[in-house]
């Protein structure tokens, strides 16, 4: 492309050859000068001309690097703040289970299953206290060494942790979860039909657990990836209802729309 310092020089070089073809021959007339001036101004305007048309192309292209400048630092931001999200979840969630094992392991105590319903009773009506056996292994430390095994991948050797587990220690108060991580194992494997028994076992037993919402969800993908999408999508619409504001039920809104 022909810069504006060349365009000059061109105009100049076209002056410069018309007037001294003029003075070679001898006889410079007015009429001449005249001619002289209109191609003069023919070249000025021509000049001008392709400087606006240089101008505007380089205004096109200034603009068009910019913008692309803008959409990659906006598509660099978008990643960047979607793996500090990212980031914030793992470590909620890593500082959430932290918690949730070393209550575990500090209470030692032995407590009725969550989900069943307490009533009010009088010291005359009250029934005798049964006081349950001592569980055969550390309750506290096998859920922990089975949920260890989940998060490394090891789905068969966590549930059979998990099933030991739930032998010995149903009074745990870690008991719906591992029915909740076994579920998860199976889904991993991919083996829905035992994933959906064991999610509809958890539903079942602890209606009240905040594990709920999240079996139900794993229990709506487990019947999507079997092709049963009236079910899936039943399973969907009730975390919507009963689950308003949470996160499963953001997923489980994006679901119904993917079996429309």
């Amino acid at each position: 492309m022909m810069t504006r310092t060349k365009i000059a020089i061109t105009a100049t070089s076209a002056v410069a050859v018309i007037f001294l073809g003029s003075m070679m021959t001898g006889c410079v007339l007015p009429r001449h000068i005249e001619e002289l001036k209109v191609e003069i101004r023919d070249v000025e305007t021509q000049n001008e001309q392709t400087q606006e048309m240089i101008a505007r192309l380089d205004s096109v292209i200034t603009n068009g690097e910019e913008a692309n400048t803008r959409l990659r630092n906006d598509i660099s931001t978008t990643i960047s703040q979607l793996q500090r999200q990212i980031d914030i979840l793992l470590e909620n969630y890593n500082d959430l289970m932290q918690k949730l094992d070393e209550i575990s392991r500090s209470r030692g105590i032995i407590k009725s299953s969550p989900g069943s319903q307490t009533q009010t009773q009088t010291k005359q009506d009250a029934p005798p206290l049964v006081v349950q056996p001592e569980p055969s292994i550390d309750c506290g430390m096998a859920y922990d060494d089975a949920f260890i095994l989940v998060r490394r991948g090891e789905y068969e050797t966590a549930i059979d942790g998990f099933n030991a587990y739930l032998k010995d220690c149903q009074g745990h108060e870690s008991v719906e979860n591992a029915y909740y991580w076994i579920g998860e194992c199976y889904y991993s494997m991919e083996k829905y039909t035992e994933a959906i028994s064991q999610f509809d076992l958890l539903i079942g037993q602890f209606q009240n657990s905040p594990n709920i919402a999240r079996a139900r969800y794993k229990l709506g993908r487990s019947y999507q990836e079997m092709g049963r999408k009236d079910q899936a999508k039943s399973t969907f619409q009730k975390i919507v209802d009963d689950h308003p504001g949470s996160f499963e039920a953001q997923q489980a809104a994006d679901r119904i729309k993917d079996l429309k």
